[in-house]
């Protein structure tokens, strides 16, 4: 194992953007804003370096937000606005766009909500994403048909408002929602990508979930000790995973780890676990099919897998 630098790039935050997904599927590429303020570029790089290109460029007054990347890897979701979130003085100017990486098409799909880009089935014409503003609670969830125009937004309110956490499996076809709040019990639904009223909840003591690559299954820490516990002491005792397609669950290792999943290698083989708190910098490699174990540090918070070969 190495700890070489192969390439390195500085993300530029601010809202809701540190909750993209900046490493595409395939493990391959990278995305990120480089400016994301006032006319922002989202830019697309290879995780072995060389120079980046711009993909989509916002115009003066908008800034970068939340994207996501397509499920096959060939496109991103991103959404923009104008900083306005009700305190401004003047109207909310928002958008969501996608961009075509092969072509280098780019299309504003929708306007008029903060969005946070959460999957893209291209080949069911599908985006989803998860609606909030000022406060970062969600308030709703967008499904944007793009079969045919004018596109339309299938929209689903939550109420009452979660501060929550909305991801797509690989295949884009099932998304959850977890919620996990200081001294609040933790939760966790899932539904079909284009359906939320199918909305299913399963039972969940963990504090974050992950979708297994290349499966319909959940995974998280189950078991915490202390019982209840969100911050640095925080374990957990049972890597557990549910099958939103059979239904099955089960527990796949018991011990003691960190009570943070933070991912899984991208052909879902290993697990990666970090301890709960606001540090996470020595994460826990357990390889899936033996339960072996391998301890790894890093200089800063896991952005997600990738794939060198």
């Amino acid at each position: 194992m190495s700890d070489a630098v192969i390439s390195s790039f500085t993300p530029k935050d601010r809202s809701f953007s540190s909750l993209s997904r900046v490493v595409s599927p395939d493990g391959r590429f990278v995305a990120y804003w480089d400016p994301i303020q006032s006319g922002p570029v989202l830019r697309v790089r290879s995780v072995l370096g060389g120079d980046a290109r711009a993909v989509l460029t916002g115009r003066a007054g908008m800034s970068g937000n939340a994207f996501t990347w397509s499920s096959d890897s060939a496109g991103l979701v991103g959404a923009l606005d104008n900083n306005c979130f009700g305190t401004c003085g003047g109207p909310l100017a928002a958008e969501l766009w996608t961009v075509d990486l092969a072509s280098g098409a780019t299309e504003k799909i929708a306007s008029g909500s903060i969005w946070l880009p959460v999957a893209w089935d291209r080949a069911a014409k599908l985006v989803a994403a998860g609606v909030t503003g000022e406060g970062g609670y969600l308030s709703g969830y967008d499904v944007i048909d793009l079969s045919h125009q004018p596109y339309a937004v299938h929209s689903t309110p939550f109420r009452p408002t979660v501060i929550g956490r909305l991801k797509a499996s690989g295949d884009a076809r099932h998304v959850f929602l977890s919620v996990s709040l200081e001294r609040q019990p933790t939760s966790l639904a899932w539904w079909p990508i284009a359906e939320p009223e199918k909305r299913a909840t399963v039972a969940f003591d963990g504090i974050s979930a992950e979708w297994r690559p290349g499966t319909s299954e959940i995974w998280w820490l189950d078991g915490r000790e202390p019982a209840g516990c969100m911050g640095e002491l925080c374990a957990g005792t049972q890597l557990t995973s549910f099958n939103v397609t059979t239904g099955a669950r089960s527990v796949v290792l018991r011990g003691r780890f960190g009570a943070l999943l933070e991912g899984f290698r991208v052909d879902g083989t290993a697990a990666i676990i970090s301890a709960s708190g606001s540090v996470r910098t020595e994460l826990t490699l357990i390889e899936i099919a033996t339960g072996r174990m391998t301890g790894v540090s890093i200089g800063g918070f896991l952005a997600g897998a990738v794939r060198f070969r």
